[in-house]
């Protein structure tokens, strides 16, 4: 059983599923420091049930995987949980891009985490239990 299993989903063994051998390699090593600590949270407040597809391949095969990793081992390499949230509207699934600097007025220490080319952009902000990620996939976000 995972850490926070009863939180959502842990993808602790399915994000290394989703590399092959042209994905940087530097992620195994960047994995293998936060991947266990990592949580899909379900039915949060905001209804930001994560798409477990997506954010894996945020975390996987995206091109701002590395980026991303390396922020959260830069921001918390011992943070005890990485909660992951999609901030979304239920009724059609959207992504607002007016969100990300809600998201940001109200973190503790937050980091926006971009890409050029990449399908995502990230949050990383402080939390007592360790961090909290928002993803946002631009290709849904309006």
């Amino acid at each position: 059983m995972a850490k926070y299993e009863n939180e959502g989903y842990c993808p602790s063994a399915w994000v290394p599923k989703t590399w092959n051998e042209n994905s940087d390699k530097r992620l195994i090593g960047l994995w293998s420091l936060v991947g266990d600590s990592i949580v899909y949270v379900e039915e949060h407040e905001h209804h930001c049930t994560p798409d477990s597809a997506a954010c894996n391949q945020a975390f996987g095969t995206d091109v701002i995987a590395y980026d991303l990793l390396a922020a959260i081992v830069r921001k918390n390499v011992n943070a005890k949980k990485i909660a992951v949230y999609q901030l979304h509207s239920e009724s059609d699934n959207k992504q607002a891009l007016s969100d990300i600097h809600k998201i940001m007025k109200r973190s503790t220490s937050p980091e926006l985490v971009l890409h050029p080319a990449s399908n995502f952009a990230a949050v990383l902000a402080d939390t007592t239990y360790g961090m909290d990620v928002w993803i946002w996939d631009l290709r849904i976000t309006k």
